[in-house]
């Protein structure tokens, strides 16, 4: 049991270090490269955006708004998956997800600066709420699945 949950420490570990990569790999990207990535995505998920927020709405810009808020979200959840594996339910260690998340989002408008890109307080608006979304859905979960876990110990 303790060699498994050693285990999925390690990996969650490496899903958040890739996941951070990630999200600051494609601030490094230069302006025309990122817009070229956002114009093919956009091309790809349009009629679902059409469908979702209507014709007017869906724009590029909604996308790349959305790419932040989902990227944080699973930074967010990831870092609750991380602090349930180490067994914290203090509120210091919620707290200190929430601030490596906000100290993840000020690096992400940071690295923009010298990619040639213009760093953003609404987009690190957006980071925050997709972490602190990410969170709280984590936090759900977790509560849904220990209210299983004790009635199936009950039934026991």
């Amino acid at each position: 049991m303790k060699e498994t949950v050693l285990k999925n420490r390690k990996i969650l570990t490496g899903l958040i270090a890739l996941t951070l990569c990630a999200i600051w790999i494609q601030s490094a990207l230069g302006s025309d490269r990122s817009e070229a990535e956002s114009m093919w995505l956009f091309a790809r998920v349009y009629g679902i955006l059409r469908f979702l927020v209507g014709e007017e709405l869906a724009t590029v810009h909604l996308l790349r708004k959305l790419a932040h808020f989902t990227e944080f979200f699973i930074l967010g959840a990831e870092g609750m998956a991380l602090r349930r594996l180490y067994g914290r339910r203090d509120v210091y260690s919620l707290v200190a997800v929430f601030l490596l998340c906000n100290f993840a989002a000020f690096m992400d408008e940071t690295i923009q600066i010298f990619s040639g890109r213009g760093p953003s307080v609404t987009d690190i608006w957006i980071d925050t709420c997709g972490a602190f979304s990410g969170m709280i859905f984590l936090l759900f979960c977790a509560a849904i699945t220990d209210v299983i876990a004790e009635e199936k110990g009950r039934e026991q």
